[in-house]
């Protein structure tokens, strides 16, 4: 007990700066410390609890298995103090200012929070706006206050306790087609249209719940084979854009601005909706209306046929 009451942060930030850019040098250059102070620090760390975290041949880092475990650990620890120094510091300076929204970096986010931040400037300059990328993770990030707000599907916060959802769009899957497909001239499409046709999905493990659920109507009607997995939108664009298949994804996060692609409505119920979840405890209920409000005419502005 004595060995961890030693411990400081000064420590696990040099620790993880060192393990996020593999080097002591940049660690020591981003951290304003010496290259010195960076190996002492984190030999120390080492020493207190009494594991080599880092190996240290050939003059590469690399982590050991403790230090792999330790490593996810202390990077929590960190970051939330960072989130929790800065939440507290705008709160000091001026109460209620400081919005973190959290986003998955959607093309539908990228196009459309531009517009929402101007709208917010116009109507309310006192608020300052933080992303937080929270891929995966959204409800954790909630639940643990790191965002105030963050843009999900209902599916994901519908279980969740103390989590209010406010629906901003209506679900809908589509098809992305090259748009010099036959089924890019057509109105809707059906999974007949789809047979024998190499389809593109994103991957389970990093995909919404919405298409997770989807996702065995289509391999039950299509069949495997024709079904592939990719990690994100870019690499589904790039695949339809060359001719390569169609992408099946929900609507709201689609890029509608995208050259070469034409999304066609698909012939399957609706979806969990898109919006905001936000916790009970929202601190500011003005600021939460005119934040909804924002959002919503934004959305209107950029897809007034695809809400």
């Amino acid at each position: 007990m004595n060995g961890m009451m030693k411990m400081n942060f000064t420590q696990l930030r040099c620790f993880v700066k060192a393990v996020d850019n593999s080097s002591f040098t940049i660690a020591a250059e981003r951290l304003n410390f010496s290259q010195s102070a960076v190996s002492k620090n984190i030999k120390d760390l080492e020493t207190t609890i009494g594991v080599t975290l880092i190996n240290r041949a050939h003059h590469r880092i690399s982590l050991t298995n403790a230090g792999k475990y330790f490593y996810h650990v202390a990077r929590n620890v960190i970051d939330d103090m960072d989130y929790t120094v800065a939440y507290l510091q705008s709160q000091r300076n001026n109460a209620g200012t400081l919005l973190r929204i959290g986003v998955c970096d959607t093309p539908l986010e990228q196009q459309v929070l531009p517009i929402f931040l101007r709208k917010l400037r116009s109507v309310n300059n006192n608020i300052d706006v933080q992303f937080v990328f929270v891929l995966n993770n959204s409800i954790g990030e909630l639940l643990n206050h790191h965002v105030d707000i963050c843009a999900i599907a209902r599916d994901d916060v519908e279980i969740v306790e103390d989590v209010q959802f406010e629906p901003l769009i209506t679900g809908q899957f589509v098809v992305a087609c090259p748009s010099d497909s036959p089924l890019a001239q057509k109105k809707q499409i059906t999974l007949a249209d789809l047979k024998n046709k190499d389809i593109f999905l994103l991957d389970p493990n990093s995909s919404l719940n919405v298409q997770v659920k989807f996702q065995n109507t289509l391999v039950n009607n299509i069949g495997m084979k024709h079904i592939k997995f990719v990690q994100d939108f870019l690499s589904m664009g790039v695949y339809v854009k060359a001719g390569w298949g169609y992408g099946v994804l929900p609507n709201f996060i689609a890029d509608y601005q995208a050259n070469g692609i034409t999304y066609i409505p698909f012939a399957y119920h609706e979806i969990s909706p898109y919006g905001i979840a936000y916790m009970e405890s929202f601190a500011s209920e003005t600021i939460l209306k005119q934040v909804i409000a924002i959002l919503r005419q934004s959305i209107t502005e950029f897809l007034p046929n695809k809400k």
